[in-house]
């Protein structure tokens, strides 16, 4: 007996192919729609960035320092006699021409004892050149001849050493100069050796800087044509050139630092004074007009980033061989490119750019 399949194909009904088909395509749109429009959004978002081409100008190495204005001749007038200060003249700010009187000691004892020594002064010699005939006429001994010489010449030592005090009495300017400070005051007792007033030279104002030692060999080659400035705070940002005078010729072990000193030709009419504070700078190298950016042009990884011919995000790697604090040289043939100055540490290669002004990025 032959046995037969008694199975028959299932029949799947159109309702169910209808609604499979239909969630296909509807699955199918979902994803065309979100990814369409992630294209879409990726595809219009423009990074905002301020570019800047290259600029021509001047790249200095400078090495900066700081000083304070000292004066060439700065001198503390003191009294070489004891007394009463009788007079002081010494008003800060007042001009002295040399030997102008500046203090005065009450001379009167001084006066005195001058007139004492002179004379015996006057009396020592008429005896001496007395004894002295005689003794050539052998009318005096030898031993009267002596005696009469040693008063006359302890009396001339009196004599000059008080008129050397009254001169004293009477204390002078050495330099022509300006009164920088007063340290006594009129009617006091002063004794010898007592800061009276401090002068200066205002026509003969420097300043000293200190230099780390590893530039000392640079210095000693360059350091008389090396430009060199100031810059005084206290009367803003003008700059003032610099004449040099001296390098020392040692280097201090304490600090491990060589002295160099500089005039500041016609400071005192420029308003500088002694004891202001200043910034020096040493120019250590210089180029004029070259192709040059600011320093926050470059991103990480020694990357320069521009924006190509499409405005989209380009870079190129760069490491500049010359740079100061502000800028760095860059090749003339770059100098139409234009390089993103602010905004390139948050975009990607060949991200479209939305190239703003200065003034748009600040918002205003």
């Amino acid at each position: 007996m032959i046995e037969t399949n008694s199975r028959r194909p299932r029949n799947i009904s159109p309702f169910k192919i209808g609604v499979f088909a239909a969630l296909i395509l509807l699955l199918g749109l979902i994803l065309w729609f979100t990814l369409g429009k992630a294209g879409q959004e990726e595809e219009e978002f423009l990074a905002p960035v301020i570019t800047r081409y290259p600029q021509r100008g001047a790249i200095e190495k400078t090495i900066g320092l700081s000083s304070r204005v000292e004066t060439g001749r700065l001198i503390t007038l003191v009294s070489r006699v004891g007394g009463t200060l009788m007079r002081l003249d010494a008003d800060p700010g007042r001009a002295l021409i040399r030997d102008d009187m500046v203090a005065q000691v009450d001379p009167a004892p001084y006066n005195q004892t001058y007139l004492q020594a002179q004379a015996a002064f006057l009396t020592a010699r008429s005896t001496f050149e007395r004894v002295n005939n005689l003794y050539a006429g052998e009318a005096a001994t030898r031993q009267q001849f002596e005696e009469a010489r040693t008063a006359f010449e302890a009396a001339r030592a009196q004599y000059e050493l008080a008129r050397l005090n009254l001169d004293y009495a009477t204390i002078r300017s050495p330099i022509d100069g300006v009164v920088l400070a007063r340290h006594s005051t009129e009617g006091g007792t002063v004794s010898a050796g007592m800061p009276l007033a401090t002068l200066g030279d205002l026509e003969d104002l420097r300043i000293k800087a200190a230099v780390p030692e590893v530039h000392y060999r640079f210095f000693a080659e360059h350091w008389e044509d090396m430009p060199v400035r100031i810059q005084v705070p206290a009367l803003g940002d003008e700059e003032f050139p610099l004449r040099p005078l001296n390098l020392a010729p040692y280097v201090s072990p304490e600090n491990r630092s060589f002295l160099v000193e500089y005039a500041i030709p016609g400071a005192a009419a420029k308003g500088i004074r002694p004891g202001m504070f200043v910034k020096v700078s040493f120019v250590l190298e210089s180029r004029e007009e070259v192709h040059r950016l600011p320093l926050r042009v470059r991103a990480s990884q020694n990357r320069l980033w521009y924006a190509d011919g499409e405005d989209r995000a380009r870079f190129i790697e760069y490491v500049p061989d010359f740079f100061n604090g502000e800028f760095f040289q860059i090749p003339e043939d770059y100098e139409s490119t234009r390089f993103i100055l602010e905004g390139q540490h948050f975009i990607s290669p060949g991200q479209r750019l939305n190239i703003l002004s200065p003034g748009e990025a600040d918002g205003s």
